[in-house]
């Protein structure tokens, strides 16, 4: 019992030294006793396997190479494409590097941007380009396409013959093997300019591969190590062997005789002459083949199927290989180029194997059998602590908790990991804690920050509508369109969405803009009292029409006449309406004729007239003789971008009114109570953001509303509660054309006014464009309008360049936008392209000018 606790209470490196080291010990006595004089023969057969070491070595270096090059032409592509700054940047690297590089050619898009450069003797000699052409392995021929930028390609080894080049006044032929790599070229603005290709010299790998081959290689397997390296295609084409290291290897046509001794193939691969593959007998080649082929490096059996290497004068103890790859850019994939076999005819490990094999059998497996029990114990013991500890950790992550770890007694470095959990988790419930306070007090002080890119009241319009969200953009649409023709106008929208200023926009665009305006709430006024204020009366229709009364009709002659709440109007006065309508004359009470009108009518409603026709507490008639042209004025719970607006438009409106208890100058507006404004549901819409505004500005005490400032209804905050407009809750889209739910929870029928064609909608006919009205510009617009026609059209930055004000980029927007709602601009293009095009340039009146 003592002995187990005194074991259980070890650290992990106690266990394993009084287990391991023991049974280590054994195991290595046993090795020694049993291999005795064997151990020299052993260093022998670790000789013999460095081998392999040195092929891998050998591929590293030929890789090396590859890398070198594909370096070299991205230094060329960097630089300019002209062909004699090519020829003195081929020079500098001749002296440099020799004969290395034999090709330089750049393919442009276009015939006279091609040009091809050769090494030769030192010397750059440009080929003509008829040479280069008909030259069947030259290096305008089978370029890859798609090649990305920054990225070098790599062909086969080629065989390349030029015919009649001239050098040094003679026409001569010239012949190389080489190694082409390849890679595009664009300009400084991305366009692709072309390929360039730069051409390694075979004799360069050749070389490499001699002097790794040699008893100078950079590493060795001992002076008695006797090695004859062989470089293969990928296909398995054997193109060259490593030489001796002599005078005149450097110069030496390429050969592989030696190491082809005894096989039998084919000679002569297309574009390589020299190159030799076997035939399909001789499987353990191709078998190197095809592990080089996977990027795969090892060492090739010779025995079983009659291997050529060892027989013959060609006698070969082992063959080592390794594949050849190469990286198209820094993070590309690896691509095998070739192979490198590396045949070893030594013999050192042979005299060795067949003495050590039975000994490091038999200590092997006893050695593995018993480190493998102890080591399992050691595992099994440590791995039950961790899963113990894993799984508290588990638990407390699955259920955010930071309490700390109870656990029994574990081994040293488990304890000590059990501590510093302990000390991190307790650090965790502290900083969690802070951080919580931190960000109670971060978000309770950015609430309170000023917003700093509210619109500036110069900005915005003296009169009229305000906002340029994509709803306002089409309903100035439609307000321009209704203006150019004399169609009765039916507007239809919720209680405060500007109804009358849309109505009021129309007549101030429209040709009647001279005439007057006059509104009529057909909603506050009984039956009777409607009738004669609609049509009026003649002097003494009743009791108490001691004088004549013109009438709404009448009195708007030329102009326009608004009938706001058209649809509480009594069927009486429904029916008086559709005849006026009809005919374009009225009859006033009391009067034997009826008397002709010229004005034009746009009723407003909030109320679904079209349902209403249904129950008959409307006429339907009357709504197809009213809805000619039929506008939907949206709520602001669908345009809240233009809140910001709104906001600083009315609040510039309430101090200049100077009234008591108002702020003398604009407060600015803190991001609490932006957000909180931004949350609501505005079911009373820009009516309700007004007077939300007035109580602020009342209640604010300094130059800065607060969040505090704003009261609201908790009754139809929704957004606040519940983070979500409840139409959308009930599966219903900001802006779609689904009804809203009021505040009572009726389903509010306004916004289905507009769903359906009007019939006599197709009548309408667009006129002459129509002078914005000057009111509706402010000062910066009215004074660059003049420049703008002038340059026909203008980006974002032209205008803020243009204006000189220091305006910024959501100011200029602003004024953009507004120009084109009015009708002065377009818009053409899309993102930094998009521009704006004047469309009136004399289309504009200046305020001082008045109307003709």
């Amino acid at each position: 019992m003592e002995t187990a606790l005194f074991f259980a209470n070890r650290s992990l490196a106690g266990r394993m030294l009084m287990l391991g080291l023991p049974l280590l010990a054994l195991v290595l006595a046993l090795i020694f006793f049993a291999t005795g004089r064997s151990i020299e023969n052993i260093v022998n057969r670790a000789i013999t396997r460095n081998a392999r070491l040195q092929a891998q070595a050998m591929s590293l270096a030929l890789e090396q190479t590859l890398v070198e090059t594909r370096n070299q032409l991205l230094i060329l592509a960097a630089g300019s494409m002209d062909r004699q700054e090519m020829v003195r940047r081929l020079k500098f690297r001749s002296r440099a590097d020799g004969l290395r590089y034999r090709e330089v050619a750049f393919m442009g898009l276009t015939p006279e941007n091609r040009y091809l450069l050769l090494n030769y003797g030192g010397e750059i000699i440009a080929v003509p380009p008829h040479v280069a052409l008909d030259a069947p392995a030259g290096p305008f021929h089978n370029i890859s396409p798609g090649q990305k930028p920054g990225n070098v390609n790599v062909g086969q080894p080629l065989e390349v013959t030029y015919s009649m080049v001239p050098i040094d006044k003679s026409l001569q032929s010239l012949a190389f093997y080489v190694l082409r790599f390849s890679t595009p070229i664009y300009d400084a603005a991305g366009n692709f300019q072309g390929i360039l290709i730069l051409s390694l010299d075979l004799k360069a790998l050749r070389d490499t591969m001699s002097l790794f081959s040699s008893p100078d290689a950079p590493i060795n397997g001992g002076e008695e190590t006797r090695v004859r390296s062989l470089f293969f295609d990928r296909d398995g084409w054997m193109l060259f062997q490593s030489e001796s290291l002599d005078a005149d290897s450097g110069e030496s046509l390429l050969s592989s005789d030696a190491v082809r001794a005894g096989f039998r193939g084919d000679f002569g691969r297309p574009g390589f002459s020299p190159a030799f593959r076997p035939g399909p007998e001789h499987i353990n080649y191709w078998t190197m083949v095809a592990e080089v082929q996977a990027g795969r490096s090892g060492q090739l059996s010779l025995s079983g199927t009659g291997p050529v290497w060892n027989t013959g004068q060609n006698r070969v103890e082992g063959v080592s290989y390794a594949p050849v790859t190469f990286m198209s850019g820094p993070e590309g994939p690896r691509v095998v180029v070739g192979g490198l076999g590396m045949l070893d005819s030594s013999f050192t490990s042979t005299r060795t194997g067949m003495q050590l094999l039975s000994i490091y059998s038999l200590c092997f497996l006893g050695g593995t059998l018993l480190l493998g029990l102890s080591l399992w114990w050691l595992a099994h013991s440590t791995g039950k602590s961790l899963n113990r500890l894993s799984g508290e950790l588990r638990s407390r992550n699955e259920h955010d908790s930071a309490d700390a770890l109870n656990l029994p007694p574990m081994p040293l470095e488990l304890e000590r990991i059990k501590r510093n959990v302990n000390i991190l988790l307790a650090r965790l419930r502290r900083a969690k804690a802070d951080q919580i306070s931190q960000a109670a007090e971060q978000n309770a002080q950015q609430q309170r920050e000023p917003v700093e890119d509210l619109p500036d009241p110069a900005d915005l319009p003296i009169r009229g509508l305000v906002g340029t969200s994509l709803p306002m953009q089409t309903l100035y649409g439609q307000i321009q369109k209704a203006s150019q023709v004399l169609a009765d106008v039916l507007i239809v929208g919720e209680t405060g969405t500007g109804k009358e200023l849309v109505s009021e926009s129309i007549h101030r665009l429209s040709d009647r803009a001279d005439g007057p305006f006059i509104t009529i709430n057909c909603g506050a006024l009984d039956e009777a009292l409607l009738m004669d204020t609609l049509f009026g009366h003649v002097k003494g229709a009743f009791t108490e029409a001691k004088q004549a009364r013109k009438g709404a009709f009448l009195a708007a002659e030329g102009g326009t006449l608004m009938l706001d709440e058209v649809g509480n109007a009594a069927p009486k006065v429904q029916q008086a309406l559709l005849r006026a309508l009809s005919t374009r004359r009225i009859r006033p009470l009391g009067a034997d004729h009826d008397v002709p009108f010229d004005t034009r009518i746009i009723a407003a409603t909030n109320a679904e007239l079209r349902g209403d026709g249904q129950d008959g507490s409307f006429r339907d008639d009357l709504y197809y003789r009213l809805a000619v042209i039929t506008i939907q004025t949206p709520p602001l719970r669908q345009r809240k971008e233009d809140i910001p607006a709104l906001m600083v438009h009315f609040m510039a409106e309430a101090v200049a009114t100077r009234e008591q208890g108002m702020p003398r100058t604009i407060p600015k507006i803190s991001r609490g109570a932006l957000e909180k404004i931004m949350r609501h549901h505005w079911p009373g819409n820009v009516r309700e953001l007004k007077n939300t505004l007035t109580r602020a500005l009342t209640f604010c005490d300094e130059d800065l509303i607060l969040a505090e400032n704003i009261q609201l209804d908790p009754g139809v905050q929704y957004e606040a509660r519940h983070g979500a407009d409840p139409a959308a809750s009930a599966g219903e889209q900001p802006g779609d054309t689904a009804p809203e739910r009021t505040r009572d929870g009726e389903r509010d029928k306004t916004r289905d006014a507009t769903a359906r064609p009007a019939p006599n909608q197709d009548k309408v006919t667009a006129g002459p464009p129509v002078a914005p009205d000057p009111e509706q510009l402010n000062h910066r617009q009215r004074e660059l309008l003049p420049r703008l026609a002038a340059l026909g059209s203008v980006s974002r930055q032209e205008y803020q360049n243009l204006a000189g004000e220091g305006i910024s980029m959501r100011t200029a927007q602003y004024d953009l936008q507004q120009m084109v709602r009015l009708g002065l601009m377009r818009k053409e293009g899309r993102g930094p392209a998009q521009r704006y095009v004047i469309v009136q340039p004399g289309g504009y009146v200046p305020a001082d000018k008045g109307r003709s």
